[in-house]
């Protein structure tokens, strides 16, 4: 592949090259290459360890404390309750064994768990030391402190009464096995760890926040991403800064001291990943084209909805078992009204966490295949986030849809009556999880208007599609069941299926939840059993 044949010049040229076709789909590599499958773990040669300590008992908070305003007093910042919210939003979640086989699972999910994010913070404190930036490895569950903060640097931040973080994509890990189409599933991923960090902060009292006015620039300069830093063929990028807040909050002042601090001169080196890298130009193109000059914040609109999230388990159990499931039993993938809409309206934008803290207002709607719901028809529906978009989305849509309004609160309305699990398949590349479960769906989003002349947008759309992905994960986990993220299905015959004539909607991303196919052949051990190995074998 040379440059003529994937250059790009706009964000819709690269949405365009990347759609699946029932005849043609994306390019990639077309294979598994094992041998050169990437490290899922990113480590800074040079910079100093930081051991942080696991939770030593599980917390009993109730499921809809994820939701909403927070139900406990922010807890103060320290190593110590710092170290807990990285464990429970992007640390480990268990190990799977097949026969020689063994990998690991992770709080926050992740494409084809490839796992492209890495997530640095600006601290306040870091152990004994002052302030810093600082690596975080979910693999040993310890900072890497990369560098620390000048004493005036720390105070202010100190000042702050919150820390940053700063989520970044390596596109390599995804493109080894969706090629083209992995900037796309890097996006999503940056959406699932923010939904991850958004209820992980919640069980703290702590509320998380996107702050798009920092530029791409600055970030990559903060954290020594530097072309000349970059190992070829496994560039790493930040996609996105957030702030938490704890007690007595000082957000308008935390671009002011972005601004001012001084980049620190970076001695470590990063691992490299692979021994051989298959270049795609297009991705780097969109990586181009997607940097952000940094914007203003607007966050979402609040729906209303009188449906609270309920679960018989508590919260933090339902973070820890989040899975996602390989294949559905049709026989039991039947759920009840009552949990259907519950599950529904935990993606409604409701003016707390975890959805206002996206960096736009609400861009993307739930189209529906119902397939088996206690008390209503199995058909197409459409769930409509934003009431202002209804008639936009009338409009179009094919005329020949009824538009029924099925729940007297819930903006969830019946287009077609019917048996649509051949179609849900169908559209998500014949995927039978698409039809065996309750009920799947595809993610539509406002998009030419949005990214046709800001086309640092355009992940922005993947963010919340991505998010509400965890949130669909947490609660499909929550309900006793399973989701899964879908991330190919045709693009464009899902708007053919919709009726849709023009780019003004786009379908991002699909999910389906149903009762799971266990896989009895897998072994299942703790997620840190290797520290626990490794400390009895230096005893």
């Amino acid at each position: 592949m040379n440059k003529a044949e994937s250059f790009i010049d706009s964000m819709l040229d690269y949405h365009e090259q990347t759609k699946h076709h029932p005849d043609r789909y994306a390019r990639s590599p077309g294979y598994m290459d094992w041998d050169n499958q990437p490290n899922p773990f990113r480590f800074y040669k040079g910079a100093r360890n930081l051991d942080l300590p696991l939770m030593n008992k599980p917390g009993e908070f109730p499921y809809g404390s994820l939701f909403g305003a927070p139900v406990v007093d922010p807890v103060p910042i320290r190593l110590e309750t710092i170290s807990g919210f990285l464990e429970l939003s992007l640390g480990l979640s268990a190990w799977k064994q097949h026969g020689v086989s063994e990998w690991s699972l992770r709080m926050n999910p992740s494409s084809g768990n490839l796992h492209p994010s890495e997530c640095y913070l600006l601290l306040p404190q870091c152990g004994d030391s002052a302030a810093c930036i600082a690596h975080y490895n979910p693999l040993m569950h310890r900072l890497e402190i990369r560098a620390s903060l000048q004493d005036k640097e720390a105070r202010s931040l100190i000042g702050l009464n919150g820390f940053g973080i700063v989520l970044s994509s390596i596109f390599w890990r995804e493109a080894w096995k969706y090629g083209e189409r992995a900037f796309r599933y890097t996006q999503h991923d940056v959406g699932h760890a923010l939904g991850a960090l958004c209820f992980s902060a919640a069980l703290n009292g702590w509320k998380l926040a996107a702050r798009p006015e920092i530029e791409s620039s600055c970030l990559d300069r903060l954290l020594g991403f530097e072309p000349s830093r970059q190992i070829p063929g496994e560039s790493e990028r930040a996609d996105c800064f957030c702030w938490i807040s704890g007690s007595n909050p000082n957000e308008p002042q935390v671009s002011d001291w972005l601004s001012t601090l001084q980049i620190p001169e970076y001695q470590d080196t990063a691992n490299r990943l692979s021994t051989n890298q298959t270049p795609w130009p297009i991705i780097d193109d969109a990586e181009q084209l997607t940097r952000s000059p940094g914007f203003q914040a607007r966050r979402p609109e609040s729906v209303k909805s009188d449906s609270g999230q309920t679960s018989d388990y508590p919260a933090e159990w339902v973070i820890r078992n989040r899975r996602s499931a390989q294949a559905y039993d049709s026989r039991f993938s039947r759920i009840a009204y009552s949990r259907f809409t519950q599950i529904l309206s935990a993606t409604l934008p409701s003016g707390q966490l975890p959805l206002d803290a996206l960096p736009l207002a609400t861009n993307v709607h739930l189209v529906l295949f119902v397939h088996r719901v206690d008390d209503l028809d199995s058909g197409l529906y459409c769930l409509v986030r934003d009431p202002s978009d209804l008639k936009t989305l009338r409009d179009s849509f094919d005329p020949g849809f009824s538009w029924d309004k099925v729940d007297r609160v819930l903006p969830l309305y019946l287009l077609q009556k019917g048996d649509y699990r051949t179609a849900a398949e169908t559209v998500s590349c014949h995927q039978a999880i698409a039809g065996d479960s309750a009920f799947s769906m595809g993610m539509l989003a406002r998009f030419e208007s949005v990214v046709k002349d800001a086309p640092w947008l355009y992940p922005c759309l993947f963010w919340e599609s991505g998010l509400i992905g965890q949130i669909l994960y947490l609660e499909a986990e929550a309900k006793g069941l399973r989701g899964t993220g879908i991330g190919c299905y045709f693009d464009d015959m899902m708007h053919q299926l919709l009726g849709l004539k023009d780019r003004h909607w786009q379908d991002l991303y699909h999910f389906t939840i149903g009762a799971p196919l266990e896989d009895a052949r897998l072994q299942t051990k703790p997620p840190y059993h290797h520290l626990q190995d490794l400390a009895t074998r230096c005893r």
